[in-house]
Order: C-alpha cells, then structure tokens, then sequence
C-alpha cells in the first residue's frame, strides 16, 4: 500500500483525489489531510479515509475539527507550525494542493520526506523553483505535476531528451471571456468565476478569466522541464481537449488528450510510473466536430503583455516572487469589490516594475520578498481608490 498526504484535501484538487483513494482503498493508506478553515469536510474526509492525522490551519477551528473527530483514532492539529511538522510524515506520494504561496512551506519542507511529491501548487515552484528543485534533485524525490496541461506535458516528455525538442505547447481554454462580446470594464467577480470547462475554486477561476493562469504556468513549466521561456508557447483551445503539445525538431508533434476532468491527472500522478484502469472515458475523436486553436492576444488578455518584464533565458526570482504576490493580493481585492476586473494586471504590472532581480538563497528570502512586493501591491490599490 502507498502511504499518501495531502495537503489542501477540502479543495478541488484534494477533494478529486480523496474520491480516488476512497474507490480503491486497499491501494492507499492515508497518512495526513490538511484543511484551511473547512473542518466539517475535514473531518468528513478524515473518518472515510481513516487517516492517521488531520490538521485545520486556521486554529480557530481546531475545537470544532476536534469535535468532529470525537471519537475517532484520527489525531487532530492545528496552525502553521504543526502544518509544517506534519509535512515531515514520511511518505510514498504527497499532494501539494494549498492555494497560492500559502503552501510553499509545507510543500518544499516535504520534499525530502516523500518519494513523489504531486505538485498542484504551480505559485510554490514559480516563487522558489531553483531552491525547490535543487531540493528534489539532491534527495532523488519526483516532482510531478497535477496541473493537466503540466500533467500532460510530462506524460509526453518524461523519456525524451530535452535537446530534441524544439518547443512546447500549453492550451488555455480562454476562460469565461473568450470570443464573447463583453466590455472588460465593467465585468462582475461572478462573470470572472463562470469557467466555461473546470469547476475549480475562486483564485484559479479568475486566474483563468485573466489568464494569470497561464503566465504562471509558462514559467512553471521552464522549472519543471528546465526550457527557456521562448520555447514555450501559449494558444488558445477553447473545447479543453489537448491540454499540452510538444514539437520536436524533426517535425513531429506529439500531443495529449483527454476529457476535461481532474481526476485524469491525479489519477495518472497517483499511479506512476505505471498506469491503471480508471472509468472515465476516453475521447470519441469521431463525435469531435471542431479541434481549433487560436493564437492568444493582448486585447482580451493584457496579462500576456507581463512578459515584457520577464528574462526570457534566465528566470528572475525576484520578479517572479512579485508577479505572484501581486496577483494574489490584486484577486483577493478584486473578489472584495475593492478593484475593477483590468485593474489586476495594472496592479501586477505596477508592482513588477518596482522589482529588479535578486535570487533569494533562503524559503525565508522568498517570503522577505513576497511580503515586500505584497506591501507595494496595497499601496497602489490605495491610490487608487483614493
């Protein structure tokens, strides 16, 4: 059996995967599930999977997770410090599954203590890739990714030589606003959270909606596959059916598809390096009418123009670090109605100038950064509304 954690396990990416390792529990045996504030599905989760430990970060649940757990053999915690003493259970597979740089921590402390660990947590790799991967490296622990289009993209590239390959791929649906006749100016936080293909959780919604998804995940694939952000390309595939395509230099492309469903990924991540039967459907390419691709622009998504403030060969951690930041206090202002829709990227692109490059040696220099960038983020929405 494979002793698996999770960290995040109330989201969407945890939830996902909960319902795989409850349909095939003889498989896995679950060793830590962590939560935010959700301590009613917590514990929910905890008693179906008989998992060994639970902890709710928010400590001002920890009396109510406990009571939930009464009786139970499932030990309960609570706060950072016993989320990060907790990310050290020894394991065959952990998910990292925390939103944003919240989950960096327990992630990167983790690493050492897990064979794989599955990465949905693109912002953690984006903000201290050459940190977290010089980790992985020096204790032989496989990062893989559970993202679909990184997910993808590993399943095609995993036994090829870098050096043939030419470029890669990721699609993007477009979001809620591809194609559509809307004014971006006046578009609602419930506009932004109707994904036409995923269901997911706020923030990754209104990534989506900005395509901030994507500038995240092209500088999180140049981490993971070690490849210049010029040989990674953005197109547009609004059906969600490729999720990555790789070009290699002979002319071949080779390409994924699948349904748009996350157990798929997690699934595949929970099985490797083998693969097993799953009840999910393959495509019916003859029911396909209509596999278009479109190139991307900067009218409908005026992220994509961050680039301009990105190192194309060498990644500057700095700016990275603040790129992230920037957005996660820009959405969470805008999910607050405290900032217009195309105010988020002036807020990142405000913040980014601010940032010249320095490479933090440290987690700590990470969050040293991350607090700086967030500070110059808030004063620019103050100026705003003032």
């Amino acid at each position: 059996m494979k002793k698996v954690s999770i960290f995040g396990a109330t989201g969407s990416i945890g939830s996902n995967a909960c319902s795989i390792i409850l349909n095939n529990s003889t498989k896995y045996r679950v060793e830590v599930l962590s939560a935010n504030k959700n301590y009613k599905k917590l514990a929910i989760l905890a008693k179906k999977l008989n998992s060994k430990y639970a902890i709710i970060s928010d400590k001002r649940y920890y009396k109510l997770l406990k009571k939930e757990l009464s009786g139970s053999k499932v030990k309960t915690f609570s706060g950072e410090d016993d989320l990060i003493n907790l990310a050290s259970v020894k394991t065959d597979f952990t998910i990292a599954a925390i939103v944003g740089i919240a989950g960096l921590k327990s992630a990167y402390k983790s690493i050492d203590k897990t064979k794989v660990l599955a990465l949905a947590n693109k912002e953690a790799l984006v903000c201290s890739g050459n940190i977290f991967m010089k980790k992985a490296k020096k204790h032989n622990t496989q990062i893989l990714p559970l993202d679909s289009e990184h997910n993808a993209l590993f399943q095609i590239i995993e036994k090829n030589n870098l050096n043939l390959i030419k470029n890669i791929i990721l699609t993007a649906s477009g979001g809620p606003f591809w194609n559509k006749k809307i004014n971006l100016k006046n578009v609602s936080v419930s506009d932004a959270l109707k994904h036409p293909n995923w269901k997911m959780g706020k923030k990754i919604s209104i990534d989506s909606a900005t395509m901030i998804n994507k500038v995240l995940e092209k500088i999180e694939a140049s981490i993971l596959f070690n490849l210049e952000l010029s040989r990674i390309k953005i197109i547009i595939h609004p059906k969600s059916i490729v999720h990555g395509i790789v070009n290699y230099v002979d002319g071949n492309s080779v390409m994924l598809a699948s349904q748009p469903d996350m157990k798929i990924p997690i699934n595949y991540a929970l099985s490797w390096p083998k693969r097993s039967q799953f009840n999910i459907e393959n495509i019916s390419f003859k029911k396909v009418k209509d596999l278009s691709f479109f190139d991307t622009n900067l009218k409908t998504f005026p992220s994509l123009r961050l680039f301009k403030y990105l190192n194309s060969s060498k990644l500057e951690y700095s700016r990275l670090i603040a790129l992230n930041a920037s957005n996660e206090v820009a959405v969470e202002s805008f999910i607050r109605k405290k900032i217009k829709f195309l105010d988020i990227v002036k807020v990142i692109e405000k913040t980014l100038i601010s940032f010249k490059n320095s490479n933090p040696k440290s987690i700590s220099d990470v969050f040293e950064i991350h607090e700086e960038a967030c500070n110059v983020s808030y004063n620019y929405i103050n100026n705003l509304r003032s």
